[in-house]
C-alpha cells in the first residue's frame, strides 16, 4: 500500500465507513425500543416471541460474515456494502408496515443476512487504503461504531417513538440509510487506485 496517499483519507473513508456501521448498529437494536414502544401490544407478540425477533437477526448475520470478506478481497466491497445498505433499508421500511409478528421474523432474518457481511468487508477495504502501521489506528476509529451507535440509537429511537410512533421509527431509519447509502456511492472507492479524488488515479 502506498503510503503517500494524503492524509485526507482519514476523512474521506474513514467518515462514511463509520456512519455506515452506525447505521448498521442502529438498524440492528431498534427493535428493542420499538417492542416495549408500543409494537409488543400492537401485534400481540409475547415476550417469548420477542426474544426469537430479537435473536434471529443473528442467525441471518452468520450467512454473510466469511463469504462477505471473500468478496472484499475479489471483487468489490464497495458494491457489497451498497446493496446491503439498499436491502436493510427496504427491510427496516418494510417492517414499519408488518402486521403480524410472523413476518416480522421473516425481516429480521433478512435483515440479519443483509448485515452479515458489513464488518469483514469494511476491514478488508480498510487494509487496502492503510499501510500496516497504520490499520490499527483505522480499524479502532471504525470500531467506534458500537458506542457511538448506542450512544446515538437510545435518544433518537426514543425521540422518534414519542413524537410519532414505533412504525416511523424504522420508515425514518429506513430512509436515513438510503441516504447514508448514497454518501457512500459517492465517497468510497475500494483501493486508492480507483480514486478519482488523488492525482495519477
Amino acid at each position: 500500500m502506498n503510503e503517500k496517499i494524503p492524509g485526507t483519507r482519514w476523512l474521506r473513508i474513514i467518515a462514511p465507513v463509520l456512519i455506515a456501521c452506525i447505521i448498521s448498529f442502529m438498524d440492528r437494536v431498534n427493535i428493542s425500543f420499538a417492542l416495549p414502544g408500543g409494537m409488543e401490544s400492537d401485534l400481540g407478540i409475547t415476550s417469548q416471541m420477542a426474544g426469537v425477533a430479537s435473536g434471529i437477526f443473528f442467525i441471518g448475520y452468520l450467512f454473510l460474515q466469511i463469504p462477505g470478506g471473500r468478496i472484499a478481497v475479489n471483487g468489490s466491497g464497495k458494491r457489497f456494502i451498497a446493496w446491503s445498505l439498499l436491502a436493510w433499508a427496504v427491510v427496516s421500511i418494510a417492517t414499519g408496515f408488518v402486521t403480524h409478528e410472523y413476518q416480522l421474523l421473516v425481516l429480521r432474518f433478512i435483515l440479519g443476512v443483509s448485515e452479515g457481511g458489513m464488518l469483514p468487508v469494511v476491514l478488508t477495504m480498510i487494509s487496502n487504503w492503510f499501510p500496516e502501521k497504520e490499520i490499527g489506528r483505522a480499524n479502532a476509529f471504525v470500531m467506534m461504531f458500537a458506542p457511538l451507535g448506542g450512544m446515538l440509537t437510545a435518544p433518537v429511537s426514543g425521540a422518534i417513538i414519542a413524537a410519532l410512533d414505533w412504525r416511523w421509527l424504522f420508515i425514518i431509519e429506513g430512509l436515513l440509510s438510503l441516504v447514508v447509502l448514497l454518501v457512500w456511492w459517492l465517497m468510497i472507492s475500494d483501493r486508492p487506485e480507483e480514486a478519482r479524488w488523488l492525482p495519477g488515479s
